[in-house]
């Protein structure tokens, strides 16, 4: 079950209109949901995803900015080897 349901079902209307708009442009599409979406806030220390109000180590005007539910480091590594495979096909076409 998803922490927050109704975020869960904006991110996926949002991947599948970026999926359609790729597709009608003859974009590729990285699908970054299907490899962290069920990976989420409440996973403890292996969650790929940082609380709405946990700080990040990130800071704006000498403040931590809170993670807002975006990838953390660990979400961010998975996310960028899912990119980084997808551009390796893209090239080896």
């Amino acid at each position: 079950m998803r922490d927050e349901p109704i975020l869960d079902q904006v991110q996926k209307r949002l991947d599948d209109r970026m999926k359609k708009a790729a597709a009608d442009n003859g974009a590729d599409f990285v699908d970054l949901y299907a490899n962290t979406g069920s990976n989420t806030a409440c996973d403890g220390a292996n969650r790929g995803i940082g609380g709405l109000t946990e700080n990040s180590k990130l800071e704006l005007f000498g403040q931590p900015i809170p993670w807002y539910g975006h990838p953390n480091e660990k979400g961010r590594d998975i996310q960028a080897k899912r990119v980084g495979a997808e551009i390796e096909t893209v090239l080896n076409r």
